[in-house]
């Protein structure tokens, strides 16, 4: 376990970095924070692995709505 992620609640769930970034990239209005014996940089690595991560990876069929893609391709899809 390296990371906790907390919802837009404040309700939270432990994981190791790459679980944390698909829970992350799943939520809206969700943040990170290291767990007291995580190695150095495991939130900031979990953020950053989130932003390129499609939500809900056990959804099938095509994914076109915003809410579908990651932030990445949402952001590319506005030019920015």
């Amino acid at each position: 376990m390296s990371v906790t992620v907390l919802d837009a609640a404040g309700a939270g769930a432990d994981g190791c970095e790459h679980h944390g970034a698909r829970m992350l990239a799943s939520l809206d209005g969700a943040r990170v924070h290291a767990l007291p014996d995580a190695p150095p940089g495991a939130a900031i690595r979990t953020f950053k692995a989130a932003d390129g991560l499609r939500p809900f990876c056990w959804v099938d069929g095509p994914r076109t709505e915003p809410s579908q893609l990651s932030r990445a391709e949402n952001r590319a899809r506005q030019g920015r």
